[in-house]
């Protein structure tokens, strides 16, 4: 007989925030900003140190819009 079968392990997810320290790097929350704050989880911590809240949101729209620019334009001479 064979060993038990693996069943799916994947989790959907309802949403996302980014939050971004100083030091440039990012924060990845899995949940939607109402989850996070009716669990009262309103401080993370930076690998740095630093203290990141919902105020170090990074604005998703902007960064997608940064994305999409990178490679419409050439520099001459690059």
């Amino acid at each position: 007989m064979e060993g038990p079968i693996e069943s799916d392990k994947t989790v959907e997810c309802s949403g996302r925030l980014i939050l971004e320290c100083g030091c440039g790097d990012r924060l990845t929350l899995l949940g939607l900003k109402e989850d996070w704050l009716s669990e009262e989880r309103t401080n993370f911590e930076c690998e740095c140190g630093q203290t990141l809240t919902m105020a170090d949101r990074l604005n998703e729209e902007v960064l997608e819009f940064s994305r999409l620019m990178r490679g419409a334009y050439k520099v001459p001479g690059s």
